[in-house]
């Protein structure tokens, strides 16, 4: 008898009306929207993309403002994350060992070349940006952070590809090669080729390769027990990284991603031997 009257409850529930979200979770849902956008959003657009009442929306913006989570930063109602957010995501940032490792080699790779430079990790054979320092130039080559990308796109993913063991990367040519732009590689064979050359050298380069006038260059680094677990890169526009500039770019992004290595407890070294 119990069992019927847990079956008819449960058949009750499913019954029933959606339980609206949360405040917490749209609370949450808009703090992370905001940290994600690093030009800010508007409530119309955070309403479309979230599903909250434009309403409600407006009403947690003008409350998270009051308390520094975010602030408003033009005359149209667009808000970008404020100095509380910050405050918090660098405390968190510097309990994070990824980062306290690699911060002071993409701060040397930065202000050595004045280009964004970025870490990215290995993550269910995707590759994901996780922290950058920004160039102070005006024009920069963006990539959005903590969102995997395919191991084929672009200098980081070519970088760490070269890195892992022959059946990983086959895998991943298999899976397909995209024509992001008309410089993409798309054949295997070239690819194959364009592997082993960035393994020769130490570093990948891509010219327009997976973004139309960006250009990348990208060296692996490896943890304690000599595995890849992802790369350094230097990103820019095509018009200030061309392969000229890649070419003294690209030993000092290698010998960063080989301190990084060391720091992170590996004895070997990546790129040429000599």
């Amino acid at each position: 008898m119990a069992d019927d009257q847990d079956d008819a409850g449960a058949a009750k529930d499913e019954g029933a009306a959606p339980t609206p979200p949360s405040i917490s979770y749209r609370v949450a849902t808009l703090l992370e929207l905001v940290g994600f956008r690093e030009g800010g959003i508007g409530p119309r657009e955070a309403a479309r993309e979230t599903g909250i009442d434009r309403s409600a929306v407006s009403r947690i913006f003008r409350q998270l403002e009051t308390v520094g989570w975010v602030e408003q930063i033009d005359d149209r109602g667009t808000y970008s994350a404020g100095p509380r957010m910050f405050a918090v995501a660098a405390a968190v940032r510097q309990r994070d060992s990824l980062w306290r490792a690699a911060g002071p080699f993409l701060q040397s790779l930065a202000t050595e070349h004045n280009e964004t430079t970025y870490v990215s990790v290995l993550q269910d054979e995707r590759v994901v940006f996780k922290e950058k320092i920004d160039s102070t130039q005006r024009i920069r080559y963006v990539v959005d952070l903590n969102t995997p990308y395919p191991l084929t796109t672009g200098a980081a993913g070519r970088a760490i590809l070269s890195a892992l063991p022959e059946g990983v990367a086959e895998r991943a040519i298999r899976q397909g090669l995209v024509p992001y732009t008309p410089s993409s590689i798309v054949d295997p064979v070239a690819y194959r080729r364009q592997l082993v050359e960035d393994r020769e050298r130490g570093y990948a380069y891509s010219a327009s390769g997976w973004v139309a006038r960006g250009a990348g260059v990208a060296s692996p680094f490896f943890d304690a027990t000599g595995q890849c677990r992802g790369a350094l890169t230097v990103s820019a526009p095509i018009d200030r990284l061309g392969p000229e500039t890649a070419s003294t770019i690209g030993p000092s992004v290698l010998q960063a991603a080989n301190g990084l290595s060391r720091r992170l407890g590996w004895d070997g070294a990546w790129g040429p031997s000599d």
